[in-house]
């Protein structure tokens, strides 16, 4: 229903941000890298998740978050022998020690984090955490949470530019990984 809606706006004043519905390449686009960009970010931290026993992804009902990033996290797993899982219902997630957990959703953070504390657990060293998109208050929870994410002022900034100038985009904003304690 969303690419019918937006077929029916001008090309010239519509600007798709932050994931790609399909949309023909000629559309003005400024976009995350849900697929590549998060294999790269993880592929950077390939030395941390090799102390965990296997890595999770949480992907709870209730989210938007694109699936490609479940797709490339495959594969990740696969090209490095991480033993993995999908985690689809929010309600079965039970923290592990010597397991890492990538999370798309910052209430199933708080979550994990919780159940983390209840088990005595500490982040880091029992258990790992990579948590998408950056936000103020993960510099300082635990630590520090790691997180992928790209840059929400430079994404706010250009398409405020679009809007004032009406000027052509096609681009796509690097994803970059932020270590912290959390893994």
């Amino acid at each position: 229903e969303v690419k019918n809606a937006i077929s029916k706006i001008d090309k010239n004043r519509l600007l798709l941000i932050d994931w790609d519905l399909g949309s023909k390449k000629t559309d003005n686009y400024l976009l995350q890298d849900f697929g590549q960009g998060f294999y790269n970010c993880l592929e950077e931290a390939l030395l941390l998740f090799k102390k965990y026993n296997g890595i999770n992804f949480i992907y709870p009902e209730y989210t938007y978050h694109p699936w490609e990033s479940v797709e490339y996290f495959k594969k990740f797993c696969k090209k490095y022998n991480f033993s993995f899982s999908i985690i689809r219902n929010s309600k079965y997630l039970k923290v592990e020690k010597g397991v890492a957990y990538i999370t798309v959703n910052d209430r199933i953070m708080y979550n994990l984090l919780d159940q983390c504390i209840t088990e005595n657990l500490e982040l880091g060293k029992d258990v790992g955490l990579l948590s998408y998109n950056e936000t103020p208050i993960k510099r300082f929870i635990y630590k520090g949470i790691s997180v992928v994410s790209i840059d929400f002022k430079d994404f706010g900034a250009i398409a405020a530019e679009f809007v004032k100038t009406n000027k052509a985009i096609k681009k796509f904003l690097p994803t970059k990984l932020i270590l912290r304690d959390s893994l």
